[in-house]
């Protein structure tokens, strides 16, 4: 995937986090039947596992201090380590991915391009936090009002 219109000035690619998105979010919330569509529950643990990333290389930087191409090489298998638990996510004996061969395929995609450099780190993290913004709003669109509210606090009665 091409995040950037110009990587050396760091400007993203028209479109991509809005017309992409929702393309990527429709075509995620079409997956599968019943109980094997991608419930989003699972969508948000593999954000949660890019965001957990994140604060990784956030670690990797400050204990490599001036080093940074050690940082991220440190830090490039733990993007390696993730794309092995969303195959093992999809193993054909039960894996809770099995029946979600689009989500997979999508999230190795932005796994390995994610891997190419800082720069396309942060761009596939804005990415991801768009198509799971995207994935919520047709949640709600699906379900009507309530849905598209979110979860209501829960305060004391």
């Amino acid at each position: 995937m091409e995040f950037f219109e110009d990587l050396e000035r760091g400007v993203y690619r028209k479109g991509l986090f809005d017309e992409e998105a929702k393309r990527w979010a429709q075509e995620l919330r079409s997956e599968g039947q019943g109980q094997n569509k991608l419930k989003s529950s699972q969508f948000r643990n593999y954000f949660h596992e890019f965001r957990r990333l994140e604060d990784v290389f956030e670690r990797y930087k400050r204990e490599a201090g001036e080093d940074k191409e050690l940082a991220w090489r440190r830090f490039s298998s733990q993007i390696e380590l993730l794309r092995a638990k969303l195959a093992y996510g999809g193993r054909s004996n039960g894996g809770p991915l099995q029946n979600l061969p689009t989500f997979r395929a999508r999230m190795d995609e932005l796994l390995s391009d994610a891997k190419k450099s800082e720069k396309h780190f942060a761009a596939a993290m804005l990415f991801l936090e768009a198509v799971l913004a995207y994935f919520y709003g047709l949640e709600g669109e699906r379900n009507g009002d309530a849905a598209s509210r979110g979860p209501q606090p829960q305060g004391r009665r």
